[in-house]
Order: C-alpha cells, then sequence, then structure tokens
C-alpha cells in the first residue's frame, strides 16, 4: 500500500475516535457538561449500552469460542508478559510505594472504550466482535495482576482478597455480555426483530456518549505536576507494548483482523477505572490520574504512528 493511502486509512481510523475525546474535553471546559453528567454517562455506557453492542456484534458474526482459541492463549500471555516485564524492572528505580501504580499504568489498557471504538472504526462489526474476544479474556487478567501489583507495594503484610476480586470480575456486565453472546452464537439463537433494533438504538450510542464521558474526564490541570515516573509509564504503554505485542503477534503468524485487533486494544491508553482502584487502595492517586491523562492524549498520535506502520508492512 502507498505512503498517502496508508496515511489516509490511519487518520479514518483514530482520527473520528479522539476528536469524540477532545469534544468532551471542550464541552466540559465550557460547562456544558459536568462530573456528574459524566458520571451518569460512564455508567450507563459500562451497565447497558456498550454489553448490548458487545454481544449483538457477537451473534451478528457468529463467533465460537473455540475457533479463537489461539488468539485468547496470545492475549492473555501477552498481557501477563508484559505485567512481569514491568514488576520486574520496576524493582530497578521506582519508589517501593508506587510500583503498583507505575505498573498496572504501563500494561493495563483501557480495553473496553478506546480499544473497542478503535477496533469497530478499523474493522466494523468484525473487529468489533473480535475486540470483545480480546476485552474478555484480557480483562480479568489485568484486574487480577492490578489487584496484586497494589496489594504487594502498598500493603505488604495484607493478604489478597482473591474471593472478592473474582466475584467482582464475574459480575461485570461486560463479561457477561461477551459470554451470553458464545453461548448464543453457538446455539445459533436469533432475538426478535422488535428486540434486535431496540438494542441497535442503544447500541448505536455507546461510543459517542462513551468517547465524550472520557473526554470529560481528563483534567489537563493534573499534567502541570506530571513526573518523569508518569511519562516513563506512558512511554511504556503506548510504545513498548505494543510494538512488542505486535511484532510478537505477527511473528506467530497472526494477520489481517486479528493482528489489527490485538495491536489497538494494547495501544490503547491507560484505563481509566485504574484511578478508581489506586484512591480506593490508598496508592498515589495523583501519578494514576497523570498516567490516565497524559497516555490518552498521547495516544491519539502513538497509535496513529503504529496503525500506519503497520499498514504500510501489510500487517492489516
Amino acid at each position: 500500500m502507498g505512503y498517502l493511502s496508508a496515511l489516509e486509512y490511519t487518520l479514518s481510523v483514530t482520527g473520528p475516535v479522539f476528536i469524540i475525546v477532545f469534544v468532551g474535553l471542550y464541552l466540559k471546559r465550557r460547562g456544558h457538561i459536568d462530573s456528574g453528567f459524566v458520571g451518569n454517562a460512564s455508567s450507563l455506557v459500562f451497565n447497558i449500552c456498550l454489553p448490548i453492542l458487545i454481544f449483538l456484534s457477537m451473534i451478528d458474526n457468529d463467533l465460537h469460542l473455540g475457533d479463537q482459541l489461539p488468539l485468547v492463549w496470545f492475549c492473555i500471555a501477552a498481557a501477563i508478559v508484559s505485567f512481569l516485564v514491568f514488576w520486574w524492572l520496576s524493582a530497578l528505580w521506582v519508589p517501593h510505594e508506587d510500583r503498583g501504580v507505575a505498573v498496572q499504568g504501563a500494561f493495563r489498557s483501557n480495553l473496553g472504550i478506546v480499544g473497542i471504538a478503535l477496533c469497530a472504526k478499523a474493522f466494523n462489526e468484525e473487529g468489533l466482535a473480535i475486540g470483545a474476544v480480546i476485552l474478555a479474556v484480557v480483562t480479568p487478567i489485568f484486574n487480577i495482576l492490578s489487584v496484586y501489583a497494589l496489594n504487594r507495594s502498598l500493603h505488604p503484610g495484607r493478604s489478597v482478597q482473591w474471593g472478592k476480586t473474582i466475584k467482582d470480575i464475574g459480575k461485570n456486565p461486560l463479561i457477561i455480555a461477551i459470554f451470553l453472546g458464545f453461548f448464543c452464537a453457538w446455539l445459533d439463537f436469533k432475538l426478535p426483530k422488535v428486540m434486535y433494533d431496540a438494542g441497535q438504538y442503544l447500541a448505536r450510542m455507546t461510543l459517542p456518549l462513551a468517547l465524550i464521558a472520557i473526554g470529560g474526564s481528563l483534567s489537563l490541570r493534573e499534567l502541570k505536576h506530571t513526573s518523569s515516573l508518569s511519562t516513563q509509564a506512558v512511554f511504556a504503554k503506548l510504545v513498548i507494548v505494543p510494538v512488542f505485542v505486535g511484532v510478537a503477534a505477527y511473528a506467530l503468524g497472526f494477520n489481517g483482523v486479528e493482528i489489527g485487533c490485538i495491536i489497538l486494544m494494547f495501544a490503547s491508553p491507560t484505563a481509566a477505572a485504574s484511578f478508581v482502584m489506586v484512591r480506593a487502595m490508598g496508592g498515589n492517586f495523583v501519578l494514576a490520574s497523570n498516567i490516565i491523562a497524559l497516555s490518552t492524549l498521547m495516544s491519539a498520535f502513538s497509535i496513529s504512528l503504529i496503525l500506519y506502520l503497520a499498514k504500510i508492512l501489510a500487517w492489516i
């Protein structure tokens, strides 16, 4: 593919997604939306709209879990290896109490909003369905490893409540929707047209509303206090992780929509949920907030560049 064609494709994928994020930031700064709106919109997206969007995409694309096992095992391995590498490296220079926060910021992606939005924009319904598979298997890994890292760095003597952690993962509406989608696809179940059309109304509002909420949650004021540690974590998240994961996926034979979705999901900025977890566990939430804000803003450029290179190399 020519350089200009690859550039046009790249901007057609990343441009609309991040424009909506910046629209949310603008609306918040102008006072058209506030923290209450962002909280309510995020709750609506997480609990209702996004699960419906994912469920419909999976039954429409007739995905079966058995067919996706190579993708599943690769993404699980990629998440675990990313964590282990950064956890080991962080011991060399990161203050002990900040290790969990920095490592979480470096390996935990915003799969459920930014990643899914990019997959849907790049590869339409098939990308959305493949992205949902990655979301289903990687989200529990992210949560478990994040709890472990934060607990080890903040409360060395306290045991992790694994039962509660696993129970919370099992109650996640996105995880429930994904496994219902697999089950219904396996049964070849079709929704009645009235229910399907109603679900489509909710599904279509998911990504614009979610991206506006992401933009509305950003705080540029926090970036004035950005530290070298947050910059290092963001560089790891936006450059090191997606490059090495993408190269590994290509070496193992993934191509087309699968490698495209792998790259986009792992190249996504740090998950906003990481801030909530850090604050709840008494960690350095200012550092967590800085990593989220900086990675979200800078990912508009890093994802565009990585996607452009993948297109030039004919990986996708």
